[in-house]
């Protein structure tokens, strides 16, 4: 096995920018199913791919800050900037910058997702205040299973 101190930080961000880049296309399917457009029995299979690549993401930047650490950076982003400054090439820097872009679409997408999610539960909250005749307009059947609703004015049958 290869020693840390030989590798270089930058040497998966290729792979992490990829990784983040399938990130993005499961957050956009699951915005799709949340907003109503397909088969929302598919969200659970998008949450569990999701994991897959958060914990794949995860993985990745460990890598990268146990090499950052190893050099004498600090195991996080900005360690990764400082190293970039010092130490790596064009390609390098490039590759970063596409992946900070790719994660902050990414954080976006999510964060409307967690609106969408937010607003999907107060629907369905207030669907179940309804049926268990908690809304302020009362209960559309009473505890014996008739109607009571209440009308005014006339009734419209002739008897």
């Amino acid at each position: 096995m290869t020693s840390t101190t030989s590798q270089l930080p930058s040497q998966h961000l290729a792979q992490e920018k990829q990784v983040t880049s399938r990130l993005v296309a499961a957050l956009q399917q699951e915005q799709m199913l949340l907003s109503g457009n397909g088969d929302a029995d598919e969200i659970p299979n998008v949450i569990g791919e999701k994991a897959k690549i958060v914990a794949e993401m995860a993985a990745l930047a460990d890598h990268r800050h146990k090499l950052l650490a190893a050099l004498g950076f600090f195991a996080s982003e900005n360690g990764m900037q400082n190293w970039l400054d010092q130490h790596g090439t064009d390609a390098d820097k490039k590759l970063w910058d596409e992946l900070f872009e790719i994660a902050q679409s990414a954080r976006e997408i999510n964060r409307v997702n967690g609106l969408l999610v937010g607003k999907q539960m107060a629907i369905n909250q207030n669907a179940l205040k309804i049926l268990q005749g908690r809304s302020g307009g009362g209960s559309l059947y009473g505890p014996d299973g008739s109607s009571s609703v209440r009308t005014t004015g006339r009734p419209l049958g002739v008897g």
